[in-house]
C-alpha cells in the first residue's frame, strides 16, 4: 500500500520560512502506520522544508493521500486534493482549520479527521486496508465524511490522549520527510493542550485546556536517540510545570545532551511568583546550562488594556522585567506581539516597536490580529460583520483581514509593515554584528582554525548578498564543525536573523496578492457600528474584498 502525505506551504512570504521545519502531525501518523504494518510505502512532502516540492508523478500513483493544513494553507490543500481526486485517489484531511470547517473541507476531500487524529487514523488505516465496508466508517473516532445520501456524518471524537498515551506513541517519522537531511533543527513536542484561553488562539479549541505531557524519561529517550545539534520544543507553552521543566533540564545537563534549544514560553514562566515578580534563578540557570539559546515569548501587547482584551492574564510588568532577566542569563528574546485590538491605534503600533527597541528585544514578530475558525473571536468578528475577506491565504498575520475599531484597515496594515521595517533597519544587523564580534573576539578567532570554513566563507557571503540565504547557510553548515557553528549562532545569530527579517518584509511589495489586498483596503473607511444610521459599515459593505 502506498501512502503519500502533504503539508502545503503558505502562498506568500512569511517570517516562518527560516525555521525550515515541518509540523509533527503527519510524521506522527506515518510512524503509527510504519509501526503497525510492514508493507506500507510512505513518504512525506512538507513544502515548509527549504527546496521541497511535491513530486506529482509519485503522489498520483498513491493509494491514499493525507493532507494537513492550517487556515492560511487551506486553499493550497484544497487544490492539491482536487488534483488527487481527479486522478481517482481518495484524500484524507486533518489539521486545525478542517477540524472546525469539516463541512467546507468535505467539498474537497473524502474524509476529515478532527482534532487529535492519531487514534482515528489507526482505525481508518485498518478499515482502509480491509473490505472498506461503508458501515465500518461509523466506528472510526473523530472521522467526518458524507454518507451515501450526501449527508455529513461526524463520528464522536476519541478521548484526549493522556500523558501515558503520549509516552506510548512512536516518535515522529522525520526520516520519511523529503529533504529531512536539510533540517538543521530537530523538532520535539512534550505537551499537548494549553491551560490558558487567549481570545484569538485556536490551540485550546484544538487540544483542550487540560495539559497532557510526556515524561522526562520519554523525552530523554528521544534526545539520546537523535543527539541533535539544535532543538525546537514545539509546545505552545514549554514551561508550565516548573518542577518537571527543571527535571528535564537537569537530565539534559547530567547526560551532556545540551543542544542549542529554543521554545515558546510565557513572560511570567520565569518567576517564582507572578505577584511579587521574584525571579526563579534556579530555572533560568538550568535553561542556560541545558543549552537555551532563544525563547519565543507571546507578549502580545504593551498596554494592559490590550492584554486584558486578549484575555492574556498577564501584566505589562511581566514583559519588561522578563526581557532583562533572560538577557542577564545570556538567553535571547524573540518578542511576539499582536496589534489590531479594539483598544489599539496607529500610535499603539508605533509604540510597540519603540518598546521593543528600548527594552532590547532581539528579534520581533508583530502580527495583525487574525480571526481563526473555532475561536470565540472568530464568531464575534463575523457576527459584527468585521471580517474583510474569506481568502484564507491572507490569514497569516501579515495582512489586515479584520476591521479594527480605532483606525482604518489600511492604517493598521501600513503602520505594522513600516514599523516592522523600522525595527529591522538596514544598518542594525551590521551594528549588532560588529558589537558581538568585539565582545566575543577570542571565540571568533578560533574559527580561523576551521580551514574548510575559511576557504568557503567568501562563497557564503556572496550567496547571502545576492539574496540566496538558504544556499549561504548550506555552505556554512557543511564546511564548519559543530562547535564552530555554535559560535556563529551565539555571536552572529541575531544579526543574521535581523537581516533575514528585513529581506522577508521587503518581499511583501513583490507579492501581487498582497498589493491587490492593499489596494482594496485602502478604500475602506474607519469602522462604525452597523446600527449607525448614516455612514455605518454593514457586513455586506465590508465584503468588498471577497
Amino acid at each position: 500500500m502506498k501512502i503519500r502525505y502533504i503539508e502545503p506551504k503558505p502562498r506568500g512570504a512569511t517570517i516562518y520560512e527560516i525555521a525550515n521545519l515541518p509540523k509533527l502531525g503527519l510524521p506522527l501518523l506515518a510512524a503509527i502506520a510504519r509501526n503497525t504494518y510492514d508493507d506500507v510505502d510512505q513518504h512525506i512532502y512538507c513544502e515548509l522544508i527549504r527546496g521541497v516540492e511535491v513530486d506529482w508523478n509519485d503522489v498520483l500513483d498513491a493509494d491514499l493521500v493525507c493532507i494537513s493544513t492550517t487556515t492560511n494553507t487551506t486553499l493550497e490543500g484544497y487544490a492539491y486534493a482536487k488534483k488527487c481526486r481527479d486522478a481517482g485517489i481518495p484524500v484524507l484531511f486533518g489539521g486545525s482549520h478542517v477540524t472546525f470547517m469539516s463541512h467546507e473541507a468535505l467539498q474537497h476531500a473524502d474524509y476529515v479527521i478532527r482534532r487529535e487524529g492519531h487514534v482515528g487514523f489507526a482505525q481508518f488505516m485498518e478499515w482502509f486496508r480491509g473490505d472498506r465496508n461503508p458501515e465500518g466508517l461509523h466506528e472510526i473516532m473523530g472521522l467526518s465524511y458524507l454518507d451515501a445520501d450526501g449527508n455529513q456524518v461526524n463520528n464522536p471524537e476519541a478521548p484526549p490522549a493522556s500523558g501515558e498515551d503520549l509516552d506510548e506513541l512512536p516518535f515522529p517519522a522525520l526520516d520519511l520527510l523529503e529533504g529531512h537531511e536539510r533540517m538543521v533543527t530537530h523538532p520535539i513536542m512534550m505537551k499537548w493542550g494549553c491551560p490558558y484561553d487567549c481570545s484569538f488562539c485556536s490551540v485550546i479549541k484544538m487540544f483542550g485546556r487540560k495539559l497532557r505531557t510526556r515524561s522526562v524519561e520519554n523525552m530523554m529517550t528521544e534526545l539520546r536517540m537523535v543527539n541533535p545539534e539544535r532543538v525546537f520544543f514545539y509546545d505552545d507553552i514549554f514551561i508550565v510545570d516548573k518542577k518537571q521543566a527543571k527535571s528535564l533540564f537537569h537530565a539534559m545537563i547530567d547526560e551532556g545532551i545540551t543542544p542549542q534549544w529554543t521554545a515558546q514560553i510565557r513572560a511570567d514562566s520565569i518567576y517564582k511568583s507572578k505577584q511579587t515578580l521574584e525571579p526563579d534563578h534556579e530555572l533560568l540557570a538550568l535553561m542556560r546550562d541545558s543549552g537555551c539559546y532563544m525563547v519565543y515569548i507571546g507578549f502580545e501587547s504593551i498596554t494592559q488594556e490590550g492584554l486584558d482584551a486578549y484575555n492574556k492574564k498577564q501584566k505589562v510588568e511581566h514583559i519588561t522585567t522578563s526581557i532583562k532577566l533572560l538577557h542577564d542569563y545570556g538567553i535571547r528574546v524573540h518578542g511576539m506581539f499582536v496589534v489590531g485590538a479594539d483598544t489599539d491605534t496607529p500610535e499603539t503600533v508605533r509604540a510597540t516597536v519603540d518598546f521593543a527597541i528600548e527594552h532590547g528585544v532581539d528579534t520581533l514578530q508583530m502580527m495583525m490580529l487574525t480571526t481563526l475558525p473555532g475561536t470565540a473571536f472568530d464568531a464575534q468578528m463575523r457576527a459584527e460583520g468585521r471580517v474583510l475577506t474569506d481568502d484564507y491565504s491572507l490569514y497569516d498575520g501579515h495582512h489586515c483581514i479584520i476591521q479594527p475599531k480605532l483606525m482604518t484597515p489600511y492604517q493598521l496594515q501600513m503602520e505594522t509593515w513600516k514599523n516592522m521595517l523600522r525595527f529591522y533597519s538596514k544598518k542594525t544587523p551590521w551594528e549588532l554584528g560588529r558589537k558581538e564580534v568585539r565582545a566575543n573576539i577570542w571565540r571568533m578567532a578560533r574559527l580561523a582554525t576551521e580551514w574548510n570554513f575559511i576557504k568557503n566563507l567568501p562563497k557564503a557571503i556572496r550567496l547571502w548578498l545576492t539574496n540566496r540565504p538558504s544556499e549561504s547557510f548550506k555552505v556554512i553548515r557543511t564546511t564548519i564543525s559543530r562547535r564552530g557553528m555554535r559560535t556563529i549562532y551565539e555571536t552572529l545569530g541575531v544579526a543574521i536573523f535581523r537581516s533575514y527579517g528585513r529581506k522577508q518584509l521587503l518581499k511583501f511589495t513583490d507579492q501581487p496578492e498582497s498589493m491587490e489586498h492593499l489596494d482594496a483596503i485602502r478604500r475602506l473607511p474607519a469602522w462604525t457600528p452597523p446600527e449607525t444610521p448614516e455612514g455605518g459599515q454593514t457586513s455586506d459593505s465590508l465584503k468588498v474584498l471577497s
